[in-house]
């Protein structure tokens, strides 16, 4: 059976991947850097350290927030959250109209078009993608360089049946694993952040209670809000709930769309049922990009 590759696809997706994965990985780890800045200024704000007639504390707690300042000017500047959002827009916008075309899912069913004209209107859409995000840079990778590679047309020519299960397999299975493997670790991460939280409140409310009462001098209550600030500021950023919920839900709807993959039988019912299938897919991705907005 013929296999679909990552280096299969097209020059675009690619590109648009790495694009998106750098972005984020840029984002997060500024945004962790930032967070971690203003705890540090926080925590060095409680003491007083004097050397050579200079508060070293208070030195250390400007200095980390002129680096926090300087985070976020970077990230209101470079945008790494943009290039994040707007590659993966254009990957999985590209993604599902190269397996639409791979497998004959309408409008580029095998009945429905020539394969001319569906190289013709594949390349169209792929154009009007990447020109809706001008400004992101795309740096292409040192793959394949064409839009529509060999693996692609390859892949095209089978077999109603073998695309069936290279579909199945490939396109399906391999989203359905990859939701149900995230909706899980979302899972279990946004309940380690709750426990983590909660601790921390708890650990205010004791810090406050003890101060008030003449049991400790120093003023905690300003280090601990920092860190349940900054815990709560991570948390959104990575709303693990909502994926969580979002994730399992595409999970079990591709389960469905599964199970009903082999009883289309001519190539009309085919490209109706990809159609459906990739439409699907896209929802999930749409509604990512609406909570990220």
């Amino acid at each position: 059976m013929e296999t679909v590759g990552y280096q299969d696809f097209p020059a675009l997706y690619r590109a648009a991947d790495a694009s998106s994965l750098k972005g984020q990985r840029r984002h997060l780890a500024v945004t962790r850097f930032q967070l971690g800045a203003l705890v540090t200024a926080a925590a060095f704000g409680v003491f007083v350290l004097r050397a050579a007639g200079t508060d070293m504390a208070a030195v250390v707690s400007s200095v980390a927030f002129g680096a926090a300042l300087v985070s976020e000017v970077y990230l209101l500047k470079e945008r790494p959250d943009r290039q994040w959002y707007a590659g993966r827009a254009v990957a999985e916008s590209t993604k599902t109209l190269t397996w639409r075309y791979m497998v004959g899912g309408s409008p580029l069913g095998t009945m429905e078009v020539t394969e001319e004209q569906a190289i013709d209107r594949l390349l169209a859409r792929f154009a009007e993608i990447e020109s809706d995000v001008e400004g992101v840079l795309l740096t292409p990778d040192r793959g394949d360089p064409e839009q529509v590679t060999e693996g692609m047309r390859r892949a095209r020519k089978l077999s109603l049946e073998e695309r069936r299960e290279s579909y199945l397999r490939a396109r399906i299975g391999d989203q359905q694993e990859w939701y149900g493997r995230k909706a899980r670790w979302n899972e279990r991460r946004g309940t380690q952040w709750s426990v983590a939280l909660a601790f921390l409140e708890l650990l205010g409310l004791t810090a406050g209670v003890l101060k008030a009462v003449g049991l400790i001098d120093i003023d905690l209550l300003g280090v601990v809000a920092a860190l349940a600030a900054a815990g709560a500021a991570w948390v959104q950023a990575k709303q693990h709930q909502n994926l969580a919920t979002a994730y399992a839900v595409a999970h079990h709807e591709l389960a469905t769309i599964a199970s009903r993959v082999r009883l289309m039988r001519t190539e009309e019912e085919w490209a109706s049922f990809v159609a459906g299938s990739e439409d699907a897919i896209s929802r999930e991705h749409t509604l990512w990009r609406a909570s990220h907005a």
